[in-house]
């Protein structure tokens, strides 16, 4: 037993931990809370600081890694505090929450330098236990305070946790109950091996049970938010209303409207059946009737009468991603059903509006993403500050100058609107590429050069994925064709694919035109901005080698707004 090597345990557990805080990152993009995600981050730096220290083969590399892993587990229970407080719809006091975080910070101080002070650890020593490095030591004065802030933080929690299990109606029971199992069992893994002196830590992996704790819990998260949306939804057309339940019948939540025809919502708890008591829900509803499915019923109108209020419902199934999460029972009143039926084209022009309202937040809202998908990337790179804003007004100004010519039948307003959007990713590829040559303040060597221009098939993959569930197929192609395409040259000499006159998308011929113009008239690290005469007339003298003879000359029609534009100091370095 001796000769078994545990070592790979621990460096296994950083990577799962890794791949929680991807996984848990993917599934609320957009929406991240932060706090969630520093727990995930520290948890990683703990972990990863073990792993460090078990596999070292000097007292001083052991005692580093120890050191990151105590210092990431401080930082790790306070996030988790402030989730399980989240969690529980309670706020956290910001000067508690400093304070707390003072006292960590104080103490990742006292351990960082506990090498020179000896106030956490006192002549340590290396010993072998299953083929892992572990750290003899004598415990220093410091680490009492240590474990007190862990008992107080565990004690706190799982005291948030009781308090709601008792108080809270609209946080879910079996949530809380489970977390309070996962506190318990925490707490246990720590305290056992410490009062036993087991020399293996169990501590990577209990973290790592926490995480998939709350990954679960954010994906059932995701189905109140959805609930939440729709109640806003709901909320800004009068006489609606909304009640939600899981696909086991279990309540999730309800708007005034519905409270208003039933009133006995209000005592019914987040995440549980209603209870007998509750008898016109049961009856009105068709709760738990054995003769009247929901999903047979689904999108079918059935009439409410109840406390001398009607209303017309009608039951729809929620779902994403072809999974089904419960089922939403939309309220109308019936005075708003006959004006609803009386009015259907007017209702129909309104859907209309907030659909293209919709559309419309969520094309900007991927504007953006890439945008500043772009601007990280150009940030690694000391040469091309401002390139992509530049770059993308440009093609702005000569997508305009396109539209006047009938006569190119492919540069529609659509297709030009698509290359504008396309534009800021034409150099994502550059985030593969390595520091050591990306930021470089001169020129490249040839083997430099060579590895720069892998960027352009780089950047075709990840815009793919990028946009891999983008519905506007018109857009995704353009996009990639963009960064894959645009170094390539009329005359067959650029890069990539060494693709040759019409070969090359247009797209790219437009991109190429505004990129090579950009770089020309902007002052870079290894060379001095080209003036616009010598900018335009090299532009001119490649017509037919490097750029597209035809849409070339219409770039040059454009120079009066470019110079414009680069003559303004808001737009140059």
């Amino acid at each position: 037993m001796e000769d078994m090597n545990l070592q790979p345990v621990y460096l296994i557990a950083v990577f799962i931990s890794l791949a929680t805080l991807i996984v848990f990152y993917e599934i609320n993009a957009g929406k991240i809370n932060k706090n969630y995600l520093m727990m995930f981050l520290t948890t990683l730096i703990s972990n990863f600081g073990y792993a460090m220290s078990v596999y070292s083969d000097t007292l001083e590399a052991a005692m580093s890694g120890n050191l990151v892993s105590y210092i990431g587990s401080i930082f790790t229970i306070l996030f988790m505090l402030i989730v399980v407080v989240d969690m529980c719809g309670k706020r956290f006091y910001l000067p508690l929450r400093f304070g707390l975080l003072a006292y960590a910070i104080v103490m990742s101080f006292m351990i960082a330098t506990t090498k020179d002070s000896n106030l956490f650890f006192k002549m340590p020593e290396l010993e072998k236990y299953f083929g892992l490095t572990i750290i003899a030591y004598k415990t220093g004065p410091a680490m009492y305070f240590y474990i007190a802030y862990l008992a107080a933080i565990n004690i706190a929690a799982m005291s948030v946790v009781v308090h709601s299990i008792f108080r809270k109606k609209k946080v879910s029971k079996r949530t809380l109950f489970t977390l309070l199992l996962m506190l318990v069992f925490g707490t246990l893994t720590y305290i056992i091996p410490l009062s036993l002196k087991v020399k293996l830590n169990l501590m990577p992996y209990t973290y790592i049970l926490m995480e998939i704790f709350f990954i679960l819990f954010s994906i059932r998260a995701n189905t109140y938010d959805l609930q939440l949306n729709l109640m806003n939804v709901y909320k800004s057309r009068g006489g609606y209303g909304y009640i939600a339940f899981d696909n086991k019948g279990r309540f999730l939540s309800s708007d005034d409207f519905a409270l208003m025809l039933f009133p006995e919502l209000n005592d019914v708890p987040v995440d549980s059946q209603i209870p007998s008591s509750c008898a016109d829900l049961i009856h009105f509803l068709h709760y738990n009737d054995r003769n009247w499915k929901w999903n047979e019923h689904c999108n079918q109108d059935f009439k409410i009468t109840c406390n001398d209020k009607s209303a017309i419902c009608t039951i729809h199934q929620i779902s994403t991603k072809g999974n089904r999460l419960g089922y939403l029972f939309e309220l109308r009143d019936d005075t708003e059903q006959q004006n609803y039926i009386k009015g259907i084209n007017l209702h129909n022009e309104e859907l209309k509006k907030l659909i293209e309202e919709k559309t419309q937040q969520v094309i900007v809202m991927q504007e953006s993403i890439i945008k500043g998908m772009a601007t990280m990337v150009e940030s690694r790179d000391n040469s091309t500050g401002g390139h992509i804003l530049r770059t993308s007004d440009c093609i702005k100004i000569f997508a305009d100058e396109l539209l006047k010519h009938p006569e190119l039948t492919s540069c529609t307003p659509s297709f030009c609107s698509n290359v504008i959007k396309a534009a800021p990713m034409h150099d994502l590829g550059k985030i593969a590429v390595d520091d050591s040559i990306l930021r470089k303040p001169g020129r490249f060597t040839e083997e430099e050069y060579s590895k720069m221009k892998n960027h352009a098939a780089k950047g075709a993959v990840i815009v793919a994925k990028v946009l891999d569930e983008i519905e506007d197929v018109e857009f995704k192609n353009i996009a990639i064709n963009v960064a894959h395409y645009h170094h390539e040259k009329w005359d067959g000499s650029g890069y990539p694919e060494h693709l040759k006159g019409t070969e090359i998308p247009l797209e790219a011929r437009i991109m190429a035109l505004a990129d090579v113009f950009d770089a020309l008239v902007s002052k870079r690290c290894y060379k001095e901005a080209k003036s616009f005469d010598e900018a335009f007339e090299i532009i001119e003298h490649d017509l037919g080698h490097h750029f597209d003879p035809e849409i070339g000359k219409i770039f040059l029609q454009c120079r009066p707004q470019l110079e414009s534009y680069y003559s303004s100091s808001v737009h140059m370095l």
